[in-house]
């Protein structure tokens, strides 16, 4: 009876944690949308190794049919460090498609920064902290 009265508090109590601990929901609005048939792929990353690499599992990917602004919520994110990068997918192979040069051939945007650097800029000029309260970022697509 007592490791069956263990155990039912233990889950009692986690279920009761986990409940009041759903992380922080960041709402992003992605602006300056061009064209319309095309993906938006919003990537969110949680460290300078991730950026621009791999992006976190809840990032997301949105079918566009309309030039509207588009808003996105990632829910669930622990306090912490962590930049976005936007891309207007326009031929939806998932990828941001460069020229030769490495410059971007598609809309694309980050976090923070508002121009697009020559090079890719480092997560620190990208991040922004992430606490206990929810947050609202606005992100403009630049199209070069």
């Amino acid at each position: 009876m007592k490791p069956f009265l263990i155990l039912a508090i233990i889950l009692l109590s986690s279920g009761s944690l986990l409940a009041g601990d759903r992380g922080v929901t960041l709402t992003v609005t992605v602006t300056n949308i061009s064209g319309v048939k095309s993906d938006l792929l919003i990537g969110i990353y949680d460290s300078e190794k991730a950026f621009t690499k791999k992006p976190l599992p809840y990032s997301p990917k949105i079918d566009l049919n309309s030039e509207d602004v588009v808003t996105a919520e990632i829910m669930g994110l622990s306090p912490g460090k962590y930049a976005i990068v936007v891309i207007q997918d326009l031929n939806e192979n998932g990828k941001l498609d460069k020229t030769p040069f490495g410059l971007p051939k598609e809309p694309l945007a980050f976090s923070v920064v508002h121009e697009i650097p020559k090079g890719k800029p480092e997560f620190e000029a990208c991040s922004f902290e992430v606490g206990a309260k929810d947050l609202k970022m606005t992100i403009a697509l630049v199209v070069k």
